[in-house]
């Protein structure tokens, strides 16, 4: 199956589509010069086609072929969004003047209307709306059956085959954001009302008809942000209602509380036995359970069904992020961000235990391919400008492929989807031996110049600090099996930090390209770039002849 699954990546060298995870070739490509970039990406539901704006134009690729099947002159969108059976295709750019606020008349100039809608089939313009806000990006039931949008405090629906008209509108005094649940036999709309005026904040579920009628109300006495999700079945709502500031002193980060809401109307609090914020929640795609990581470092994670009850305890550690393979059967517990040191858990989900763990520092982005047995790590600017690259795993932890572009920055990274029916069922989980773990994590490179995963180093047992072993003994240094220790000689480690320096030298240079002013120090760095050169070719020609 790797071999049939394809990705793209975004950044400063442009856009990039692959097909074949474990010997990436590239379909399609988009180099950009320094003065544009590709803005945003995305693909289509059933991967049949890929998106993407370079500055100038919009366009759609055949996923396949690489061949650019749609061009149009729109060179400021920033979110694209195809309709649930790929349909409709969506360009939303921010509502805003650019140049001059007044024309030569000295009128004030108006923004043109920002969502463009597109059929995917004829390859036509339809439509386009104002849409002031992200919020306003327009939502579709699953079967495409209703369109429903926000327009300020009113809420449309229209006809999922007529977008021109609407069924029928309503009302909602200072709503900022909806979302439709995905069940196709009771159609349903979730609204978020902020705290206006000493009124409390609240989320009301309504049903598609007329009126919208309210089916329940669930009241946040404390709330300035919420984060509503449906899970798959489309019968059960998470709301996580966060209160920036905690009154009581008790956190820097706030307070944050999550509830569970069925859709006849049922809500439970999920109460937590750990004080502290909500990092992360999940449902399990199949729609029967969520997870949750709370509370204060280390943090907690739990298993919840469908009644507010934890089913599985996965205890404490140094983790922020849960991720769901499409299948349901695989979890990954991470420790991204400022957990820098990228601990990754992989679980078994049915048989409720761990298959491996391995560590990949720095990482900023994961995400699992559509057949749930891969999954990419990638570290990204912005919040990463140096060491940008992406890797490909195996859901065991066994690293497929590596790559770190030969331009930075790398901005993102996307699985191309497939359609469900292509979608395979769930796998077998198999129990990994020792020799099976060795093979898993990033490689390290020995002072040999060899490289071994770094499950070899931790099968060579538990590390033992130098001033603990006993006299003359080197029992618990790190030794990969069967080799030497890994020790970087002084050499190794002046190579490493020249080209990191290099590298950030680089990304400077094309920042200048680009127009951008640099600081004093940056222009420093600049001048320093054929020394340090001349420094790295001398440490590796001694390194070579050693």
């Amino acid at each position: 199956m790797a071999e049939k699954l394809s990705f793209a990546l975004r950044g400063v060298f442009g856009t990039k589509l692959y097909k074949n995870l474990k010997d990436p070739k590239v379909v399609f490509e988009r180099v950009m010069n320094p003065t544009d970039d590709v803005r945003v990406m995305a693909f289509s539901n059933f991967g049949e086609y890929f998106a993407f704006c370079d500055s100038l134009n919009t366009c759609l690729v055949d996923a396949e072929t690489g061949e650019i099947v749609f061009q149009r002159e729109l060179p400021k969108p920033t979110i694209f969004v195809f309709s649930p059976k790929d349909t409709y295709f969506v360009t939303w750019e921010p509502y805003v003047i650019y140049g001059l606020r007044r024309n030569k008349e000295g009128d004030v100039k108006t923004p043109k209307p920002n969502l463009n809608f597109f059929s995917v089939k004829d390859r036509t313009h339809i439509t386009t709306f104002i849409a002031r806000k992200k919020e306003e990006i327009p939502h579709w039931t699953q079967d495409e059956k209703y369109m429903v949008r926000l327009a300020g405090s009113e809420v449309w629906v229209h006809d999922g085959k007529d977008l021109e008209g609407h069924k029928f509108k309503t009302v909602i005094q200072n709503v900022q954001s909806i979302e439709l649940s995905p069940s196709t036999t009771e159609y349903t709309l979730a609204a978020f009302i902020p705290s206006i005026r000493g009124e409390p904040a609240r989320v009301e579920l309504r049903r598609l008809f007329e009126e919208l009628p309210i089916a329940k109300t669930l009241t946040l006495m404390t709330c300035d942000k919420v984060n509503m999700s449906w899970n798959s079945r489309g019968a059960h709502l998470l709301v996580l209602a966060t209160q920036e500031v905690d009154t009581s002193g008790r956190s820097y980060y706030g307070r944050s509380f999550l509830t569970l809401i069925s859709i006849n109307g049922e809500s439970i609090r999920i109460n937590f036995d750990k004080e502290g914020s909500i990092h992360d929640f999940k449902w399990n795609p199949l729609g029967h359970q969520f997870a949750v990581v709370y509370g204060f470092m280390p943090a907690k994670v739990a298993i919840y069904n469908l009644i507010g009850s934890v089913v599985w305890d996965l205890g404490e550690g140094s983790r922020n992020e849960v991720y769901y393979n499409p299948q349901g059967n695989i979890m990954l517990t991470c420790g991204f961000g400022s957990l820098s040191g990228g601990k990754i858990q992989i679980w078994d989900t049915e048989k409720q235990k761990e298959v491996n763990n391995i560590e990949v520092p720095n990482t900023t982005h994961l995400g699992f391919s559509p057949d749930g047995q891969y999954f990419y790590t990638a570290i990204t600017a912005p919040r990463m400008r140096v060491d940008n690259s992406y890797r490909l795993w195996h859901f065991t932890g066994k690293q497929v492929y590596e790559f770190v572009p030969e331009k930075y920055e790398l901005w993102e990274v996307q699985f191309r989807s497939i359609p469900a029916s292509l979608v395979p069922p769930k796998f077998t989980i198999p129990v990994l031996s020792k020799d099976e773990k060795a093979a898993t994590g990033v490689p390290v490179k020995l002072a040999d110049g060899k490289a071994v995963a770094a499950g070899a180093i931790k099968k060579a047992g538990a590390y033992i600090p130098p001033n603990l072993r006993k006299a003359g003994s080197n029992e618990g240094a790190l030794k990969p099996v069967g080799s030497a220790v890994v020790v970087k000689s002084e050499n190794e480690k002046k190579i490493r930090k020249i080209k990191k320096t290099l590298n950030e030298i680089k990304a400077l240079k094309d920042k200048q390209a680009r127009g951008e002013n640099l600081e004093k120090n940056q222009l420093e760095k600049l001048s320093k770039e054929a020394e340090l050169t001349k420094q790295l070719e001398e440490l590796n020609s001694s390194t070579s002849g050693s």
